[in-house]
């Protein structure tokens, strides 16, 4: 653990922390504050347009619910109380800062996922950040290191966390065992995936917008019986996020550390791995894929985040000092009584195995890039053991290994999305 965390200090020091605020500002000041100048029109072109499926494809909005359902998950909930925890309540103001901003960056690495194209060795013409890279760089070499971090990420961030809180969060509200409950999830996450892409996306359209609904509700009634306590929760937040030392040990570097890491953890902005689902859809602008991106980040960060964080912070008083993760978030959502336990226990457990199933879509395709031919069968069954291998495992060291990961795979990426930034349009 110790060696994870100094590694993990390395990644995620000051010069990854200033080269993801630089990409986001970049492409922010470029497009003249696109994402806060065109916002109706934004939600409009996306959430607003078609849901059809044509020509064989997934749909627009079945992209968007399968990045969602691959986003949406134990980072909105699991992983704003890990960052609560690491950092302080002042992570918040900085999971804010970081989600409206990088919502330009998920644009950019969309629009150009969709504008550079790759025919691989199989004939397939594929989109993405494997073909950006590649093509749109001329640097093959990076192309593969990326898809290497990308199959180490769906592994560790996609899979291991995932399936962690998965049996974490049963394990808190029914005391069901993490073998059984990893049995189960690693059976049923096998029989969505075998599917392919296809199924993965009706699960995730079927599952997503369901689950957001519910979890909106039962947040929303939380903050509604501690309302007397959300200005002193903001004041508590705004102050936190530029303290040189708290009273608590959390620091303004800590705060912003954690508030940008976990903001790429839950919506991956700067990862490149939306773009592997986008080019999936049948959408052939590139502006059109970037506003979808960036209708992903709004929805899951700015939106989601936020509910899960003013939800522990008004109802669990200093807690977030002494529990972690899934005990933290649990106890929080049980203020209100078993039906809050019981109810976020089942939705945490639901977002994890709906992000199970969509970054196995990340892994399939990184592996088929590094390997040249498919190998969906064989690694799809060596997924589903590694989500068991995940639900049993102490949950402190999976979310350090996730990081690592998220890091490693953001490096190549966010220097491609630089270098290539004059091609896109806005």
């Amino acid at each position: 653990m110790a060696f994870l965390n100094s590694v993990a200090r390395v990644v995620w020091g000051v010069p990854m922390l200033i080269l993801f605020i630089f990409t986001a500002l970049r492409f922010t000041i470029n497009s003249r504050f696109l994402q806060i100048r065109k916002f109706p029109f934004i939600i409009k072109s996306t959430i607003g347009s078609s849901i059809s499926i044509r020509n064989g494809n997934i749909s627009e909005f079945s992209a968007f619910c399968s990045v969602l359902g691959a986003c949406i998950g134990t980072g909105n909930i699991v992983g704003v109380a890990t960052a609560i925890y690491s950092g302080g309540p002042g992570v918040v103001f900085w999971m804010w800062i970081s989600a409206v901003f990088s919502m330009m960056t998920a644009y950019s690495e969309n629009y150009l996922g969709a504008i550079f194209s790759l025919k691989d060795s199989t004939g397939r013409f594929t989109q993405g950040a494997f073909a950006y890279i590649e093509k749109g760089l001329k640097m093959k070499a990076l192309g593969k290191k990326y898809a290497l971090f990308s199959l180490a990420s769906a592994i560790g961030m996609g899979n291991m966390t995932q399936s962690n809180s998965f049996s974490d969060s049963l394990k808190n509200s029914f005391n069901i065992s993490p073998y059984l409950s990893g049995a189960i999830c690693a059976i049923l996450c096998l029989i969505v995936i075998l599917g392919g892409i296809k199924r993965i996306a009706k699960f995730q359209t079927l599952c997503v917008p369901i689950m957001s609904l519910l979890y909106l509700a039962l947040s929303f009634s939380i903050l509604i019986h501690f309302r007397q306590n959300i200005i002193s929760v903001l004041s508590l937040i705004l102050k936190e996020a530029f303290s040189l030392k708290s009273i608590n040990g959390y620091s303004m570097y800590k705060a912003m550390q954690y508030g940008i890491s976990r903001g790429v953890f839950s919506n991956e902005a700067g990862l490149g791995s939306s773009t592997l689902l986008h080019a999936e859809a049948n959408i052939t602008s590139g502006k059109q894929q970037g506003m979808w991106a960036m209708t992903e980040v709004f929805v899951d960060t700015v939106l989601m985040c936020t509910l899960t964080a003013f939800v522990i912070l008004v109802s669990t008083g200093n807690l977030y000092t002494t529990l972690f993760g899934a005990t933290l978030s649990s106890k929080a959502f049980s203020s209100i009584g078993a039906l809050g336990s019981r109810s976020i226990g089942i939705l945490t457990s639901v977002f994890a195995f709906t992000s199970l199933t969509g970054c196995s879509f990340y892994g399939e395709r990184s592996l088929e890039h590094l390997t040249g031919k498919p190998c969906r069968t064989i690694y799809k069954i060596i997924y589903a053991f590694i989500v068991f291998i995940g639900c049993i495992n102490p949950p402190k060291i999976i979310w350090t290994i996730a990081d690592i990961c998220n890091g490693l795979m953001a490096i190549p990426n966010l220097f491609a999305i630089n270098i290539l930034g004059n091609k896109i349009e806005y």
